[in-house]
């Protein structure tokens, strides 16, 4: 490499950092300019992310799905299944952590004890 293409190397380095270094001063200035709103607006938020009803209908919804195509974690017989469970798993949010109850008795089936 030449001693003239050395140079406009450096020189083009030189002026890219130049410009790069406002942008950042800028993004960091902004974001410690937030204030204490936005801490306000996240605490003041009141309710169950997964309520009662919206439970019951996770459970409609995803569960009775997930029966009806096998599904075992993230896989189910038919490859719609999978996809269209996963969409709705998103759509619910924090209704997928309380899960389908797989331990409890379902209450359309009869247990039966011998």
């Amino acid at each position: 490499m030449s001693l003239m293409s050395r140079f406009l190397l450096v020189a083009v380095a030189a002026a890219a950092s130049a410009n790069a270094a406002p942008a950042f001063l800028q993004q960091k200035h902004q974001l410690s300019n937030r204030g204490p709103e936005t801490v306000t607006a996240m605490a003041g938020l009141e309710g169950e992310a997964c309520g009662e009803d919206e439970y019951k209908r996770y459970k409609t919804v995803v569960c009775s799905i997930e029966e009806s195509c096998k599904c075992t974690g993230t896989v189910c017989e038919l490859e719609w299944c999978s996809k269209y469970v996963h969409e709705w798993k998103k759509e619910f949010g924090a209704c997928l952590l309380k899960g389908c109850g797989e331990g409890e008795p379902k209450e359309d089936f009869d247990v039966f004890i011998r």
